[in-house]
């Protein structure tokens, strides 16, 4: 209302000096004001199963791994950014997913209103899944390398999520570690196997302030919590601080890894990163549980 009251009184100003040409222009800036505010508050209406965040400070291999992912369970995917969040309901989608990535970026780009809107969305009976940035994201408090961040989080989870670990691998660099699976009769984790080996690119350890939460697993080298479940409201969430989307061993995600350096030794053009099998069943399990 604010602009339209300064408008008018330009208007008021043009009368006065009787311009039929500016009162002209004013009309025409007016009529172009307005239409452009309905452009801009004028909702989309998708319907897909899978929201998957895909914006600045996503990281792209994450984001093309979990689309083939979730298409390979057979879920529909759309792609939203920052502005779709911030400007439409979430309610046609039955997940929204946040990808490995920059957490201080997505907290910049998606506005309060945007984030009690993904909240909103996962205690009406929504599911949230965070891939490392996207565990960040998630929990209350953001710690990153011995500094708490100031940024505004979802805070979904009543906790901390602490990264990097550098006991795994010394930032900034990427391996494989172990996770062993901690709860063998969760619905997500029942029927998979312990250890699991899965990437590990800057991810946090998740430290829950409630017992509200469930620990699916651990990463083996520092036994502090790698992967956790718990509702938020009528919704479910799951948290990772490892990329179980990324398939070493498969092609299947679309993501190859080249020039890779393990231990450092650098193996021009080649993948040799190895997750001793696909994390995808964990993930799978995780989407069905979350749909529920």
């Amino acid at each position: 209302m604010e602009k339209f009251k300064y408008l008018l009184n330009d208007y008021q100003n043009v009368l006065k000096r009787n311009s039929s040409i500016k009162r002209s222009i004013f009309f025409l800036s007016l009529l172009l004001l307005v239409l452009s505010n309905c452009r801009n508050t004028k909702e989309l209406t998708v319907n897909a199963d899978i929201a998957l965040y895909s914006d600045t400070g996503a990281w792209d291999k994450s984001v093309k791994a979990l689309e083939n992912m979730f298409l390979w369970m057979g879920k529909s995917v759309y792609k939203v950014n920052a502005d779709y969040i911030n400007s439409n309901s979430l309610q046609n989608f039955k997940i929204i997913c946040f990808p490995g990535g920059d957490m201080y970026q997505y907290s910049q780009d998606i506005t309060n209103e945007g984030k009690e809107k993904i909240r909103t969305f996962v205690k009406n009976g929504g599911g949230y899944i965070g891939i490392c940035g996207g565990a960040y994201f998630a929990s209350e408090t953001v710690i990153w390398q011995g500094n708490h961040l100031p940024m505004t989080s979802l805070a979904l989870f009543k906790g901390s999520a602490e990264g990097t670990i550098d006991e795994i691998v010394p930032y900034p660099k990427m391996d494989m570690c172990r996770v062993n699976i901690t709860d063998t009769v969760h619905e997500i984790t029942q029927n998979i196997s312990s250890p699991q080996w899965i990437l590990y690119y800057w991810g946090p350890v998740l430290i829950p302030e409630t017992a509200e939460v469930t620990v699916l697993g651990k990463y083996n080298t520092v036994d502090q919590p790698a992967i956790l479940a718990f509702e938020y409201g009528s919704g479910k969430v799951l948290i990772t601080g490892t990329h179980p989307e990324i398939e070493e061993d498969s092609d299947r995600d679309g993501v190859v890894f080249t020039d890779t350096v393990i231990n450092d030794i650098t193996y021009p053009g080649e993948d040799k990163l190895d997750d001793r099998g696909s994390d995808w069943d964990l993930m799978k399990n995780a989407v069905i549980w979350c749909e529920k």
